[in-house]
């Protein structure tokens, strides 16, 4: 069985879409073993998008495939053809009409990407489901050893619920949120970059995942993508909760079995995903890494433990419980 690897270097053709402001750049690494192509894409400091979405056109070999962005995760295309004689990758933006963000050729590919505006212009584009906005409600004032969540108060009430999300699984969660350490990831997911079980009791951020989490820039969205589709599922089918809407107004929690399950954004891109369970006590398998927020500014004991993880790396958030 042949094996090929090439790798090109994506150079920034359009402002305004890396996080930091500063020239974007990143390098895409294509292997061919038989007939599947694996594309791994590594572009840092690409600023996460709320609406919309980021697609690679890559060419190999004359053929052209559109394939969609998720963090830096490989992605897979069967029965393609050789790169041996080079490949070429072209970053677009999607939002209506493609925009070209950064191009990258090697070998006997084309050098320019006017090449494959063509295939661009003939992608369809797809109905993106609405992404519902976190309520905005007026903080109380801030709770002793509540993590803060960055906010813009405004001065309207918010509405009682958020639009119900379009086109999610019909599929119930089974919500495992106090029965195992590693609260969203799922052990044997056939992702090589999870967790074994014996990494998982030091917690998602286990030394040997320090390689893992290098590949995670801030911004990427790495985890978030991971776990989004059971994430997706539970808001399906799990009832609307309000009661951490004071301790985090940019924020949404549905209510399931024993726990809460929440994101709270950070200008309207997920920045923590949260497991919380109401008690004076926190549950024995959220002891290590839980975080007690009252249920409002005058609760000394009432209130709910919870485990934020963040969005991009899944490493649990530490917060000094010293008041």
């Amino acid at each position: 069985m042949s094996y090929e690897k090439r790798i090109c270097v994506l150079k920034q053709i359009k402002k305004g879409f890396s996080a930091d402001g500063s020239p974007l750049s990143g390098v895409v690494y294509a292997e061919r073993l038989g007939n599947e192509l694996t594309v791994t894409p590594r572009i840092a400091g690409l600023s996460p998008v709320r609406e919309g979405r980021y697609v690679l056109f890559l060419w190999a070999d004359g053929e052209t495939f559109c394939i969609e962005l998720k963090g830096n995760a490989s992605l897979k295309i069967g029965s393609a053809p050789s790169v041996k004689g080079g490949f070429a990758a072209l970053l677009c933006f999607v939002r209506g009409e493609p925009e070209p963000v950064a191009f990258g050729s090697c070998g006997a590919a084309p050098e320019k990407y006017t090449a494959l505006l063509p295939a661009v212009r003939a992608e369809k584009k797809p109905k993106m489901p609405a992404v519902p906005l976190p309520p905005n409600e007026l903080p109380v004032p801030t709770a002793p050893n509540v993590p803060r969540a960055p906010v813009v108060p405004v001065p309207d009430p918010a509405p009682e619920e958020l639009p119900p999300r379009e086109e999610r699984a019909a599929a119930r969660y089974n919500d495992e949120a106090i029965a195992r350490d590693n609260y969203f990831r799922t052990a044997g997911d056939d992702d090589e970059k999870t967790a074994s079980a014996v990494q998982a009791e030091a917690g998602a951020a286990a030394p040997d995942d320090a390689v893992d989490l290098a590949a995670r820039p801030r911004g990427t969205l790495t985890y978030y993508y991971e776990v989004k589709e059971k994430l997706d599922a539970a808001f399906a089918a799990n009832p609307r909760d309000g009661a951490l809407l004071q301790a985090f107004p940019h924020s949404e929690w549905v209510r399931t079995e024993g726990a809460r399950l929440g994101i709270i954004y950070a200008n309207g891109v997920p920045r923590y995903l949260c497991v919380a369970a109401e008690g004076e006590f926190p549950p024995d398998a959220m002891k290590e890494h839980a975080v007690f927020v009252p249920k409002d500014a005058f609760s000394q004991s009432e209130g709910f433990w919870v485990v934020f993880q963040d969005a991009d790396t899944g490493e649990y958030i530490q917060v000094s419980q010293n008041s």
